[in-house]
């Protein structure tokens, strides 16, 4: 699941190629989601256990229900992270091999194996981007180019944090502007999906409470709903992160 001992995750890759169109990865990403949605989903479903846990605690007063709404959100980002990452270790082995069965528990190991170097990787990554838009932003948006792919790196190639942002900066540099416009499309079509669907349930819900949309999210919208609505986010990780591993394996030399 991850390159061999000879690969180098900081080695710039000898041969640059353009990344293909962000439609046919957008297609693609829809099609894997489509024809191993039981797998992905499986390990997607995780994320309900502390949706629930905070639709729990989240009117518990006082110091013990702050304390443990901060629980359940750091459980709830542990685990979207192992679920990011199992999801692109899967992704990774569908493509180079896509007629072959794999245990899917093996690849929920492997990302628990590597989820605490993830999370390092990622706050460390976090903290150079939000520098970067300190600075007159432009930075920061050069730095969110270049460290995209530290999460594969770590994923794929079990890169450390620092070795992982090396290797992605190592990766994008050569054709940042291209990763750049592909990256907007893939995140600026999740996003209206998102506000598609999602206003289609606020319209329905609008109906059923005979109000309006804007009336509905002045007052505090109903439990049921804001489940409804977390369960949609939910619904759209897998494609995203999908077509994120896809960019990222047609940009360089494909992890076997």
């Amino acid at each position: 699941m991850t390159a061999s001992a000879n690969d180098n995750p900081t080695e710039t890759p000898a041969e640059k190629k353009d990344p293909p169109r962000a439609f046919d990865i957008l297609l693609y990403a829809a099609v894997l989601t489509k024809r191993h949605a039981a797998d992905i989903y499986g390990f997607t479903a995780y994320l309900l256990f502390p949706l629930l846990l905070f639709l729990g605690v989240r009117n518990i007063p006082g110091t013990v229900g702050t304390v443990s709404v901060i629980v359940v959100n750091a459980l709830a980002l542990v685990i979207f992270w192992w679920a990011c990452a199992s999801i692109c270790t899967l992704v990774s082995i569908k493509t180079a091999h896509p007629k072959k069965d794999h245990d899917m528990r093996s690849v929920g190991m492997h990302a628990a194996d590597i989820v605490k170097t993830l999370l390092l990787t990622v706050l460390l990554s976090s903290l150079l981007q939000a520098a970067g838009f300190i600075l007159f932003i432009i930075p920061g948006i050069l730095a969110t180019i270049l460290l995209t792919f530290a999460f594969e790196e770590v994923v794929l190639r079990g890169a450390g944090p620092l070795s992982a942002l090396a290797a992605s900066k190592a990766r994008v540099q050569g054709n940042i502007r291209s990763v750049g416009w592909q990256l907007l499309i893939i995140f600026v079509a999740a996003l209206l999906i998102y506000t598609a669907l999602g206003s289609g349930i606020l319209l329905f819900i609008a109906g059923i409470f005979h109000t309006d949309v804007a009336v509905l999210l002045s007052n505090t919208p109903p439990l049921w709903a804001e489940a409804i609505l977390s369960i949609l986010q939910i619904a759209l990780i897998p494609p995203v992160v999908i077509a994120h591993t896809v960019l990222y394996l047609s940009t360089g030399p494909t992890v076997e």
